[in-house]
Formats: C-alpha cells, sequence, structure tokens
C-alpha cells in the first residue's frame, strides 16, 4: 500500500509543480515563423494577450495555441 501513496503523492505534486504537463487539450495550428526566435516571441505575446494560454513552438518554427478562440482569428 506504501508504494501506491507514494505513486499517488508523487503524480499530485508533479500536477502542482507544472499544471501543463497534464494539459489534455488539442493544440490548432496558427502560422509557421521563419525563426525559433520569432516563434518565441509570438508565443510570448499570445500569453500577453491571453490568446493562447498553451502555446507550443514547434520544431519547425509552427505555432500551435490551445485556445479555441485562435481557430476563429485566423
Amino acid at each position: 500500500m506504501t508504494p501506491l501513496y507514494v505513486v499517488v503523492s508523487l503524480v499530485f505534486s508533479a500536477f502542482l509543480y507544472e499544471p501543463l504537463w497534464f494539459d489534455t487539450r488539442p493544440h490548432y495550428f496558427y502560422k509557421t515563423y521563419e525563426t525559433q526566435a520569432k516563434c518565441k516571441e509570438a508565443k510570448d505575446f499570445a500569453v500577453a494577450v491571453d490568446i493562447g494560454r498553451g502555446s507550443v513552438c514547434t520544431d519547425k518554427n509552427a505555432l500551435y495555441l490551445t485556445s479555441s478562440s485562435s481557430s476563429s482569428s485566423k
């Protein structure tokens, strides 16, 4: 029973530490950028204006957003 408590407490503490690790919302393609720096700049802007709370820049410089409003703002 103790190993079960340890595993559950580790998962719960990981969730409290970084809830985005457990984010299961779908990501929607938003735009492709020329460089990784421009993609990260756009990601930071999207987070600042609250349209891309769970945004992700891929290795191909594509920005994906989790917000449902991103599909309507294309």
